[in-house]
């Protein structure tokens, strides 16, 4: 097929590029774009503002909040979305240098436009104004005989009642490594305000130490990584009903559910620190992001189902940019364009707070359907934008099924990219090259064919491709 796609590109040539039609790239008719999900690119990655610490957008030290970190939220009954800290701290606010040390706190907002920055509304607080520890850690010696600390990874609402996740932690050891006693579930039936201890707990050595949670079909999801940074994600799921019997639990196996968390498997690989996970419905996809310490960057992987597979990562933020960054908690009610734009909280352990950030996707576009009828005539329709230096779209037309094959190629001849080689039904197509090649590196600037071959007809397009 080589041999033949090579002469009919130089054959037709002349013809196809002159005595074709020029039409709109959707071509003409009753048609609309489908997308087919996933990351096309990201647009734009930037800080938004401080969250937390003095000076802040929350100018936090009137609760005696100088440092803190993490950030997981969660939306209550109330209409709230509530932020869970881990360790906190008075003035200057670093961890070992200052005082009146808590080991989580909590605040609450309303604010759900984030673009200009989240005010919050309040803390949890106790009689002296101050923001209160949830539940908080012995404080014992950093030498594994106790406990340090408990910090909450996660939390949730159901029917009134407040959960967080939270890990005892026996000793800090070296950057990104730690030990723990035990992971458990606590709850409020208060509003936040009083929280009481469940006993549903997982040993020391569980993948369930920190975890992701979201509500899919009727289950709630955690995917758990283990003490540290340097371990995989698992999934288990259990009816929200059921969520403090650790019993009901079912661990994902790769092709189905265990009662019994050995028989998990990882569906994410090392290394994976702090996470979150959410439906996104402009990518239709499950986007999950989480620091990847080795790389010192904060990465995002996407999937069609909770249990994935999940994709390759992309980056978002690096330590080259924002040194000593960690954590990456995002939340639905935080997204624009239905997740076109999405906000999550990075802490950064130079300043020990919590900073807001954006990221802007494009998704990918993969078809035309034809709504109704099929098209009469066999077509490849101009690409656009053309000229181009970052993406274009490529439309074409099917009058009946067949096999496609459409490639990119040089000046020379040379394949660039098979961008379709299937079997496909009758009806408009639309298909994007973001301008790489084989090896997935950007091509050069110049000029480009797009050679569509379907069935035994072909037709040929020039690219212009601009730096």
């Amino acid at each position: 097929m080589l041999k033949k796609t090579l002469a009919i590109l130089i054959l037709i040539l002349a013809q196809s590029l002159f005595a074709q039609r020029i039409a709109p790239v959707m071509g003409g008719g009753s048609a609309r774009a489908r997308y087919g999900g996933g990351i096309r690119a990201i647009v734009s990655v930037k800080q938004v503002g401080q969250l937390t610490g003095q000076p802040s957008l929350n100018n936090t030290g009137r609760v005696n909040v100088y440092g803190t970190d993490l950030g997981s939220m969660f939306l209550h009954s109330d209409g709230r979305i509530y932020f869970l800290f881990g360790d906190t701290f008075g003035p200057p606010g670093r961890p070992g240098v200052s005082g009146d040390w808590r080991s989580n706190t909590m605040a609450y907002t309303t604010d759900f436009k984030a673009s200009d920055g989240i005010t919050f509304d309040g803390w949890i607080t106790g009689a002296s104004g101050r923001a209160k520890a949830l539940i908080e850690g012995r404080h014992d010696p950093n030498d594994g005989s106790g406990e340090v600390t408990k910090i909450p990874t996660a939390g949730w609402s159901f029917r009134g009642r407040q959960f967080l996740w939270f890990m005892s932690v026996k000793r800090w050891g070296n950057p990104g490594q730690w030990e723990v006693n035990y992971s458990e579930i606590a709850y409020s039936d208060d509003d936040g305000n009083t929280w009481s201890r469940s006993g549903t707990r997982w040993s020391g050595n569980s993948n369930f130490i920190q975890v992701a949670v979201a509500e899919h079909s009727g289950y709630f999801y955690f995917w758990g990584i283990p003490a540290g940074r340097y371990g995989g994600v698992k999934l288990a799921r259990v009816a929200p009903p059921d969520v403090l019997d650790k019993a009901a639990y079912r661990y994902y196996t790769g092709t189905g559910w265990s009662a019994s968390e050995a028989n998990g498997v990882l569906v994410v690989d090392p290394p994976v620190g702090e996470l979150s996970v959410l439906w996104n419905s402009y990518l239709q996809r499950w986007i999950m992001m989480y620091l990847n310490v080795s790389e010192t960057r904060i990465e995002l992987r996407e999937a069609r189902e909770p249990e994935g597979p999940w994709g390759a990562p992309w980056e978002i933020a690096s330590a080259r940019d924002y040194p000593a960054l960690y954590g990456a908690f995002m939340h639905s009610k935080y997204v624009e364009n239905e997740g076109e734009t999405v906000y999550f909280l990075m802490s950064r352990f130079w300043s020990y707070n919590v900073f807001l950030m954006q990221v802007v996707f494009r998704r990918n576009v993969t078809e035309v359907v034809e709504e109704p009828g099929s098209p009469r005539s066999f077509a490849l329709h101009p690409n656009y934008p053309n000229p181009f230096s970052d993406a274009t779209a490529i439309a074409y037309e099917l009058p009946k099924a067949a096999g496609v094959v459409l490639r990119i190629y040089d000046q020379r001849g040379q394949e660039v990219r098979t961008l379709v080689d299937r079997n496909e039904t009758a009806g408009k197509k639309l298909v994007t090259w973001d301008g790489r090649n084989h090896s997935g590196e950007h091509v050069n600037q110049g000029l480009y064919f797009c050679y569509l071959l379907a069935g035994d007809e072909a037709r040929v397009r020039k690219m212009l491709v601009l730096k």
